[in-house]
């Protein structure tokens, strides 16, 4: 009997979704138990349409930079930036330039936000 999988590693994942004039291009990286990955490419000025999700989602701007509208509010996200969304909240994604976003969706029951403390100790 093998044993189960107990990492996972891509090597890579963000030249994965390659840029495609004029559009968004989604590609799947990683599936796993809790989270699926999805790398997108934006082409200057595309735009992911208003949506919502189904489970919680990560967002992280792996490069360039890209405007999050939620809420009724304006998120702008740049490299080293996260934002988690909660189940069925609608957002859309724009990029003003050549960007790329990871996608994390946590396959788990959201408890809402947290109000974890910053400071340690941890």
């Amino acid at each position: 009997m093998a044993e189960p999988l107990q990492f996972m590693f891509v090597e890579g994942a963000a030249a994965m979704a390659e840029f495609v004039d004029g559009r968004v291009k989604p590609v799947s990286v990683l599936k796993s138990a809790g989270a699926n990955v999805v790398m997108f490419s934006f082409d200057s000025g595309a735009e992911l349409r208003e949506h919502t999700a189904l489970y919680p989602a990560l967002l992280q701007a792996i490069e360039g930079e890209l405007t999050v509208h939620l809420a009724g509010e304006q998120v702008i996200l740049r490299p080293g930036d996260l934002l988690h969304i909660e189940p069925q909240v609608p957002h859309s994604v724009t990029a003003s330039q050549r960007a790329r976003l990871q996608l994390t969706v946590l396959m788990i029951d959201s408890p809402g936000p947290s109000h974890v403390p910053l400071s340690g100790p941890y």
